[in-house]
């Protein structure tokens, strides 16, 4: 059985997480070299020289990451800042003591394991970092600690390193909802609306349309139902090309919402054609206000690579009965713009009721 390719949608996404995380780690990269940079400066003044070198070492680690992550060379970089992690905090622990807590710092890996695609490389990845904590916890307490420093110094240098842990967590944390609300409102977008045209699609112009009926019959509303079609479409492929096709129907499109009201929908119902849905307003009502839509439409030609376009509408409107399913009225719809088409074209002509 062949598995079933992605839809382009969970590709959009897929994609925007990864683009989120290279661009997260990037920034922590700075953030943890600036916090190097402070380190460094904490153990100059401490007169700790080697630990101030260890820093030096540490941000020129991070720099190198973060131009690896710029060019897209994303597995050194990823390796460059875990070895930085686990040999620096694991130096820093034997050699200031556990209760200096830079062991905390390797806990900032569990976000981003996290958020790994893999289970089984996560699994792994927080197997190992398990190891690493405990054997700290077991080194510390058999190798005596070559740099003590008096309790007043270290408890400050934990608290400092708490709160550096803290900061960074709260940071991910943040970085990682916005990136998902992104994602949401990414996927809600693609899912709702027409690519090309940027107007509802068909399925979700039925949906909103069909709240709106409802609304419209619970209040005694008059409805109508617009199909509007280019006219010549076709030749317009054939003798522009498609690509002045596809900027006749965002052309269009553009200037079909521009003319409408802030209550009134409209969807790309395919092709060339579209679907309008005007709350408040009767068969007379409807067809004026496509009058002023298809006059405007016939006076701005479409710009296009090929020159200036000439652009013309057809519409059919159907007043919604009180009885009548949608379904119906956009059928009727569609047989008032059949017939605008036989009778010439650039013209709106409306349904009896």
């Amino acid at each position: 059985m062949k598995s079933a390719l992605p839809s382009p949608a969970a590709t959009a996404v897929t994609g925007m997480s990864r683009a989120a995380f290279w661009l997260m780690l990037r920034r922590i990269a700075v953030f943890a070299g600036c916090v190097d940079l402070v380190y460094l400066v904490v153990f100059f003044v401490l007169g700790m020289p080697v630990m101030a070198l260890l820093n030096l070492v540490s941000m020129s680690m991070y720099a190198a990451a973060w131009h690896l992550l710029g060019r897209r060379r994303n597995l050194p970089a990823v390796l460059l800042m875990w070895t930085e992690v686990m040999v620096h905090a694991g130096l820093c622990t034997v050699l200031l003591g556990w209760d200096s807590g830079v062991h905390y710092f390797l806990l900032v890996f569990l976000s981003a394991v996290a958020v790994s695609r893999s289970a089984r490389h996560a699994i792994a990845a927080l197997g190992f970092l398990l190891l690493a904590y405990l054997g700290l916890d077991l080194a510390t307490q058999l190798v005596p600690i070559r740099y003590p420093l008096p309790t007043e110094v270290t408890t400050a240098l934990r608290w400092l390193n708490i709160t550096v842990v803290f900061v960074m967590f709260g940071y991910t944390g943040r970085f990682y909802i916005e990136r998902v609300a992104e994602a949401e409102a990414r996927l809600r977008e693609m899912a709702t609306t027409d690519a090309m045209s940027g107007l509802w699609n068909r399925r979700h112009f039925l949906v909103l349309a069909q709240a709106e009926v409802e609304h419209a019959r619970r209040h005694g509303r008059s409805l109508a139902v617009v199909m509007a079609d280019i006219d010549h479409f076709k030749r317009v492929n054939d003798e522009h090309g498609h690509d002045a096709g596809d900027r006749v129907i965002q052309h269009v499109a553009a200037q079909l919402r521009t003319q409408l009201r802030s209550g009134d929908l409209i969807g790309r119902w395919g092709g060339e054609e579209f679907i309008l849905l005007l709350p408040g307003c009767d068969a007379q009502g409807a067809a004026q206000l496509c009058e002023r839509m298809r006059q405007h439409i016939a006076g701005s030609p479409c710009d296009t690579s090929s020159g200036a376009v000439p652009v013309t509408v057809s519409f059919g409107v159907m007043p919604l009965l009180v009885d009548a399913p949608f379904e119906q009225a956009v059928q009727q719809a569609d047989a008032a713009l059949y017939r605008a088409k036989g009778a010439g074209r650039n013209r709106v002509v409306a349904a009896s009721a």
